[in-house]
């Protein structure tokens, strides 16, 4: 049976959770701080951390918004379980609530919140729908952040694409790997086009404009900044970059639900390949492209 995207997400976050931080939260611990310096978090306040994760910020914020209260929000319950431990060890009070941060937005009270933070989880949901929605969440004076990847992250892997959509060799390499089994290799061929064949299937913004246009969208929010940040990630090779893109969760999709796994053992070989023309004299680079976003609600 096929799961829906967030079902899918959730199952793919509870495996990666035990290795998240070391794969990616340690690549963007500067964006998240320069999140909550926008954010003026305040003794006091009260939190909603949307897709906490394994809680890195959300213990964070914890800590700079003691005595008032925080609540983390995840669907993964594999990362609800890192953060709850991270929180007891950091000793802070957090409460943690396993929902999707849509249904959290669309059944929290108005006004209830200070501050609502949302990091990297518009990949997983209608994020054109649902960002006009948290200012609602907001008390008068009280800040919404956004961080996410942008359509132009990783464009190392989006040059390739291109390059393959284009060109006979994924065909050729295909036509090798299955043996020079034409019926497979055709099967296969198919199969890969009909589901990547147009790159509708990335859903984030393409740029912190429009992300801030669908967030202010929703009525009863001045902007107060938007940034782009780029962070590079060094690989030895491009097998360790295709490898880091799976373990880390980067390139979790529902659609790799209906790959099998000799195509996608194919599809990563011909993507490390590739990766191999990218090579420096550090090694291999992947840039994650992220934009930010912080808004108000004002008090009159």
């Amino acid at each position: 049976m096929a799961l829906r995207h967030a079902e899918y997400a959730k199952q793919a976050y509870d495996r990666v959770a035990g290795d998240y931080d070391d794969l990616f939260t340690r690549h963007v611990t500067h964006v998240n701080a320069r999140l909550d310096l926008g954010l003026e978090l305040r003794p006091g306040q009260r939190v909603a951390d949307l897709a906490c994760g394994t809680g890195v910020g959300t213990v964070e914020m914890a800590r700079a918004v003691a005595p008032g209260e925080v609540i983390g929000v995840d669907y993964s319950e594999g990362m609800l379980a890192a953060a709850r431990e991270r929180a007891r060890d950091a000793g802070v009070h957090v409460g943690f609530r396993h929902a999707r941060a849509e249904e959290f937005i669309a059944q929290a009270a108005p006004g209830s919140f200070d501050v609502v933070s949302m990091r990297f989880v518009l990949a997983y949901l209608d994020w054109r729908a649902v960002v006009p929605g948290m200012g609602r969440l907001l008390a008068p004076g009280g800040r919404v952040g956004l961080i996410t990847s942008l359509s132009g992250s990783i464009p190392q892997f989006a040059e390739l694409y291109r390059r393959f959509r284009k060109s006979p060799e994924p065909a050729w390499k295909l036509f090798q790997h299955t043996r020079r089994n034409l019926g497979q290799t055709w099967r296969i061929y198919r199969q890969l086009k009909d589901t990547y064949g147009e790159p509708t299937f990335i859903s984030v913004p393409d740029s912190a404009e429009q992300l801030a246009e669908r967030l202010l969208a929703g009525g009863g929010l001045r902007m107060v900044e938007t940034w782009t940040d780029t962070v590079r990630i060094w690989f030895d090779s491009g097998r360790e970059a295709v490898d880091w893109m799976h373990a880390s969760g980067y390139v979790t999709h529902s659609s790799l639900q209906h790959i099998a796994p000799v195509v996608l053992e194919f599809v990563g070989s011909l993507f490390a390949e590739g990766l191999e023309s990218y090579r420096q004299r550090r090694g291999i680079p992947l840039d994650l492209v992220i934009a930010a976003v912080v808004a108000e609600k004002p008090r009159h």
